[in-house]
């Protein structure tokens, strides 16, 4: 599978699964219980995340359908997602969070390591962006 053909993948995947995450938060938002949560939060903490997750699951969507991906957006994609993975294991190290939940963040862990190894590869060989196959 080809580099461009990778990171388009990852970029979709990225999009169901934030959407999953603005699911997730959501309902807390909006004053229901958040079953998906591995904790309780504020509304409006609940909605603030909401928000970044769903602001970032629009730039995932844009960049998937963009003939040229930028690097430097991709590169931000990725420190968030391994920053969100970081998080949950910081929390679930000291106590806060059980196992389960870092679990729930590998796929971030993933992405955002798929998201580097592409921006990487741009940097070394290849134009800072990549064109579409014309088909």
């Amino acid at each position: 599978m080809s580099r461009d053909r990778v990171i388009r993948v990852a970029l979709w995947a990225s999009v169901v699964l934030n959407l999953l995450g603005v699911l997730a938060f959501a309902p807390l938002a909006l004053g229901y219980a958040a079953h998906l949560l591995p904790l309780p939060a504020p509304r409006f903490y609940a909605a603030q995340i909401a928000l970044t997750i769903a602001l970032f699951c629009g730039v995932y969507a844009w960049l998937a359908r963009q003939p040229q991906i930028s690097r430097p957006l991709v590169v931000v994609g990725a420190l968030g997602k391994l920053g969100f993975f970081a998080l949950f294991v910081a929390y679930w190290a000291a106590g806060d969070l059980p196992a389960g939940a870092v679990l729930q963040a590998t796929p971030d862990l993933v992405l955002g390591s798929v998201f580097l190894w592409w921006a990487w590869a741009e940097r070394r060989g290849a134009p800072a962006t990549v064109r579409a196959a014309v088909s």
